[in-house]
Order: structure tokens, then C-alpha cells, then sequence
């Protein structure tokens, strides 16, 4: 027997994604009006823009960010443009990359995030390797997860790993020719400098891109016009830097830039980015 959530996840792969985004606007529209989902919007807002020169846009980019974040809900079941997106760069990926050596692909979950992997492979960026959350590869994982690693894993030659075992186990999957997707704004415990304020961010990336000698390659999301592309960044070594904590807050710098450019667009900064204590 069909349960509710069964039911309403069928209607959202059946809608047309146009038609859905139209209800989630005017859906939002009424939110909006609540002075306390309002203040709930802006305040993740705040938490990523109180220390930058857009900080006077947060009213404004609320009704915004609402938006992309009712969006990620229905998005996941209609993932073919995600897995399509337009990649400037793949050189640092495919030509331009030592066979010799891994590489470590650092990403942030703004915007269309869970088809990056996907249409990097497709641009010929090769096989990807994902660190993911123990969580989202239970066989339990509620539907909207499932689908949304689905979308992760779309491409048959990307697969993925749990992010447990320490970096040690993690680092072992690195071998050379290996590319492997980390993402730094997870919770963590080391304190750096993001878009000017100080959180805490995960030091995974930087720490096995050191241990492993691998040039970390950040991938970022750029708006253009009505739409956006995915943006590889030249690589960064770890043996120019002189700790890893050098290395994760210029990683972080990268994607600074994309996010205050695109703020609306990054998934629950204050959940994403540990708060420091005062």
C-alpha cells in the first residue's frame, strides 16, 4: 500500500519542473508574509552575510533564498538538468592534471550541487569518487535522500564512500589518477575565516589532500545571466602552503567569492558552518 509520502513523491516527478516552480513561488509569496518565517530566512542570511559588504541586500535576497530552498525538495526528482550542468575548466581535471598523482575535488553545497559529479564525468573529468555522510548511505535513508544520491551517483563510473574511518581510511582511496569529491561546509571543529566571519568548517579536504601530497582542485557555481556554469579552479598544492589550515582557508576564500556573488543560492548556512563560541 502507497503511503502519503509515496503518493506526493510520485506528483512531484509527474509535475513538470515549470509548473512546480511557479507553485513554490506563490507558495513562498505566502510564507513570506509571516514575520517569523521571514526572520528565519534572514537569519541564515545574516549568518553568511553580516561581515561582507551585502549585508544592507539581506531583506531583499530573504524572499530569494526561501525560494532556492523550497526548490532543493523538488528539484531532486527532476534531476536531468542538474546532471547537465555547463563546466568551464576541466583542463585542471583531464589534460592538465599529473596521471601520477590523485587529486582532491573540493566543493560546497550551493546550488544545483548533487549533479556536479555527474556533469563533470560527462565534460570528461573521468571517474569520481565521493566522501559522503555515513547517513546517506544507509539502505534506511529516507526517499528525498535516496533520490538525491541517485542524482549523485547518476553516472555509472562515479561511486562513493562513507566518511568514516578517519582521514587515515579515507586517504587510502586516493590513489594515483583518483579524483575525490570533499566538501568542506560540514560541521567540523577548526576554526577559520569564511566571507569574514570565523566558523568552524571540516578539515578533511585540506588535511588528506596534505597527507597524500594531491593538488585540490575547487569547484565553484557561477551565475550568468538567466542560468550558471561550473567553474574549476586552478590547482592549489599543499606544498605551497605552510600548515593544511592555510590551504582550507584558501579553499574557503575560492568558494567565498562564488557564494557572495550567489548567496541565495548556498543550502542552510547556519546548519552547513559551526557557529564559534563567543
Amino acid at each position: 500500500m502507497r503511503t502519503v509520502d509515496d503518493l506526493r513523491l510520485q506528483v512531484r516527478r509527474v509535475i513538470p519542473l515549470v509548473v512546480l516552480r511557479a507553485l513554490v513561488r506563490k507558495h513562498i509569496e505566502v510564507l513570506m508574509r509571516d514575520p517569523e518565517f521571514r526572520a528565519m530566512q534572514e537569519a541564515q542570511l545574516r549568518f553568511l552575510l553580516d561581515h561582507t559588504d551585502r549585508a544592507h541586500e539581506i531583506p531583499a535576497l530573504a524572499h530569494a533564498y526561501a525560494f532556492h530552498s523550497a526548490m532543493r525538495a523538488h528539484v531532486r526528482w527532476h534531476p536531468r538538468k542538474m546532471r547537465r550542468q555547463e563546466v568551464r575548466g576541466i583542463e585542471w581535471l583531464t589534460t592538465q592534471r599529473d596521471p601520477d598523482r590523485g587529486v582532491v575535488l573540493n566543493f560546497m553545497h550551493h546550488n544545483d550541487y548533487p549533479g556536479v559529479f555527474t556533469s563533470l564525468t560527462r565534460a570528461g573529468a573521468g571517474p569520481i569518487l565521493i566522501v559522503a555522510m555515513p547517513t546517506m548511505l544507509e539502505p534506511e535513508v529516507d526517499p528525498g535522500m535516496r533520490q538525491m544520491m541517485r542524482t549523485v551517483l547518476s553516472h555509472r563510473s562515479n561511486s562513493a564512500i562513507a566518511a568514516a574511518g578517519g582521514t587515515d581510511f579515507i586517504a587510502s582511496h586516493l590513489g594515483p589518477g583518483t579524483t575525490m569529491a570533499i566538501a568542506s561546509d560540514l560541521p567540523g571543529h577548526t576554526e577559520v575565516t569564511f566571507l569574514g566571519r570565523r566558523v568552524l568548517a571540516s578539515f578533511g579536504a585540506a588535511r588528506i589532500a596534505t597527507m597524500t601530497n594531491s593538488p585540490v582542485v575547487v569547484v565553484t557555481a557561477v551565475r550568468e545571466g538567466a542560468g550558471h556554469y561550473l567553474q574549476l579552479h586552478p590547482p592549489l598544492e599543499p606544498g605551497e602552503f605552510a600548515e593544511p589550515a592555510d590551504l582550507l582557508e584558501e579553499m574557503l576564500r575560492i568558494h567565498g567569492e562564488a557564494v557572495l556573488a550567489w548567496p541565495e543560492a548556498l543550502e542552510a548556512p547556519m546548519a552547513r558552518l559551526g557557529s564559534v563560541p563567543d
